[in-house]
């Protein structure tokens, strides 16, 4: 196993030497990182192109275990776009008793004080941690029938913020799931609940796992773009 640095993050990789003429380097659904290269190839030659390839290495291990990087700070006044199910909303500020309340194409926020975004952006936060944890537990309620099949036994869903990651799931059968994911399209929700509860049965994504998740989301692929791509915003 070599390994080089790419920012913060070390990349693993493994080296399969075979009778061919070019260098090829793949990313599998388990966040392993192959090198195929013909017998001649130097470790030098071999490292210098892990090393041109590491971006897009980086992304392809974003894309089967986690959530994209969104580095956007959002402005917390009237007017900003506001993602919730996969529909835009309009924030829209207005002077009242701090709440929040979802109208037509709005979403209402109240505050004392309209240039206080600190604690525009808390009341914001916590609706949708309140409505992450009714929709999460309700499409959670759907896949009961899939975890009697498969005698599957779930803990605990707890919601967080997980940063890169739309969920995990932990050996003691709880399943964390983080809480932007409320902003997304309620078949993507789907699709990361059954993920996880699919790392019930498996805690790896061996060939095993691949094959219970295809079962019960057979585009799980399609979806898991969808949310590595944006193609719902």
């Amino acid at each position: 196993m070599k390994s080089i640095s790419y920012g913060t993050t070390t990349i693993a990789y493994k080296v399969e030497f075979k009778e061919r003429k070019t260098l090829a380097i793949e990313v599998h659904p388990d966040s392993s990182v192959w090198v195929k290269a013909p017998v001649t190839a130097t470790h030098e030659e071999i490292q210098n192109r892990v090393k041109r390839k590491a971006p897009w290495i980086a992304k392809q291990q974003r894309f089967f275990y986690g959530k994209p990087e969104d580095n956007a700070k959002p402005e917390w006044i009237s007017g900003t776009s506001i993602k919730y199910l996969g529909r835009q909303y309009r924030l829209k500020v207005i002077i009242g008793e701090p709440d929040v309340k979802l109208s037509g194409k709005y979403l209402k926020v109240y505050v004392e004080n309209k240039s206080d975004e600190k604690k525009i952006s808390s009341l914001v936060n916590a609706w949708y941690l309140k409505h992450a944890r009714i929709k999460f537990e309700e499409r959670l309620q759907l896949l009961q029938p899939m975890m009697d099949h498969e005698n599957l036994q779930l803990n605990s869903l707890m919601i967080r913020d997980l940063n890169k990651r739309w969920g995990s799931c932990t050996k003691k059968g709880n399943i964390l799931i983080n809480a932007d994911l409320i902003k997304a399209p309620i078949h993507c929700i789907d699709y990361v609940l059954t993920h996880e509860v699919c790392h019930l049965k498996y805690h790896n994504h061996g060939a095993q796992f691949w094959v219970l998740l295809n079962k019960y989301c057979s585009d799980w692929f399609d979806l898991k773009s969808k949310l590595e791509n944006g193609c719902w915003l």
